[in-house]
């Protein structure tokens, strides 16, 4: 029986290591077919287009770039259509501020924003506070008219609006304030925008020119208004837009500066109006008077 036993045992030791062998035989078997599968799908994945490889490293860090360059301003919502106008309400409540100082490389020019565009004059003081106004430039120059600026195409003015939001100004125009020199207004988009709001960052200081009782009178008609004699003497002695009363929200005046304004106007442009010199500007809120 202890032969027969030790014949059991050593047969059995036999057969663990033969078993053992074999196992590792298909272990490294499967380990090398894995190998060759990877290989295999790897040159698939070099042969995609340029383009599908790129969708997916951007699905894979997209979560991190939009993290690291659009952080979410701490205290200030993202503006839209929605929250805007509840926004400025309030901010203009909590910020009575209506005056600003423009830098330019001409000079100074100092505006008053009127109170009874509460709006605009808000959105005004927000933007500058925000700092998005700091640098910009000078955009659009036309001689005897108007210099316009905000809506800069620098990268950085860019993302500032990313940042602080896509919206439109409700309209506050009213015939008080009337398009004369030295106004500050917003521009608007005049395609599907029946309500005449306002654009939330480009804005334009008139320069002006004198206007006849002729083209006083030919403006009234058009538009189905009236002016004061005050007003029309204004735009004959002083000038201003008077095509533009009623069709953009007049929110402010030049107080101190004008001289700037006109020697602004006075650049060379381009045949798209732009300055071919750089005419950079920069804000800051003023303590009012």
């Amino acid at each position: 029986m202890p032969y027969f036993r030790g014949m059991k045992n050593n047969f059995l030791s036999k057969l663990e290591v033969s078993n053992s062998f074999y196992w590792r035989l298909i272990f490294f078997g499967l380990m090398a077919f894995q190998m060759i599968s990877c290989s295999g799908a790897k040159q698939d994945s070099e042969s995609e287009s340029p383009q599908s490889a790129q969708e997916v490293q951007v699905k894979k860090t997209e979560p991190k770039v939009e993290e690291e360059a659009a952080p979410k301003p701490k205290g200030f919502p993202r503006l839209n259509e929605k929250n805007a106008e509840e926004f400025l309400r309030q901010y203009a409540e909590d910020h009575p501020e209506n005056r600003v100082k423009i830098t330019t490389d001409f000079g100074d020019i100092i505006v008053e924003l009127f109170d009874d565009t509460p709006l605009h004059r808000a959105n005004f003081i927000y933007l500058v506070n925000r700092g998005y106004y700091s640098p910009t430039e000078v955009l659009r120059v036309i001689k005897g008219f108007m210099i316009q600026s905000g809506n800069s195409e620098e990268v950085e003015a860019a993302a500032d609006r990313m940042l602080i939001g896509s919206y439109c100004i409700p309209q506050e125009m009213t015939l008080k304030h009337p398009h004369f020199r030295g106004a500050i207004a917003m521009s608007r988009i005049y395609d599907d925008n029946p309500e005449k709001c306002s654009s939330a960052y480009d804005f334009y200081i008139v320069q002006g020119t004198k206007y006849h009782n002729v083209h006083i009178f030919q403006a009234e008609e058009e538009k189905g208004i009236s002016y004061t004699e005050v007003q029309k003497e204004r735009y004959k002695k002083e000038g201003g837009a008077i095509h533009l009363d009623m069709e953009h929200t007049v929110f402010g005046r030049v107080v101190k500066g004008l001289n700037v304004v006109d020697e602004i106007a006075n650049v060379e442009v381009d045949a798209s109006n732009w300055p071919i010199q750089h005419v950079g500007l920069s804000m800051e809120v003023l303590p009012n008077e």
